[in-house]
């Protein structure tokens, strides 16, 4: 994953980041490159960790809490 900035004016800076290198989100648009840049790196950032989050091994282990989750407040 990673972020492209493009100047939109002299002093406003646009955003997108993109995982597959063909579709990119739009981030947000800034007034420094520097600012640019540190909301491209958090964004990306951010989904690298989400997606980390979102492995089939931890899907498994969500629905099988929830399943003890249920079985408990039923017999309770």
């Amino acid at each position: 994953m990673h972020w492209s900035v493009q100047r939109v004016t002299n002093n406003l800076f646009s955003v997108s980041a993109t995982s597959d290198g063909l579709d990119y989100t739009h981030v947000g648009n800034y007034r420094s490159v520097e600012d640019a840049n540190r909301a491209g790196r958090r964004f990306v950032s951010a989904k690298a960790h989400d997606q980390g989050h979102n492995t089939p091994e931890r899907a498994e282990a969500k629905i099988h809490q929830q399943r003890h989750l249920a079985s408990s407040a039923m017999e309770g």
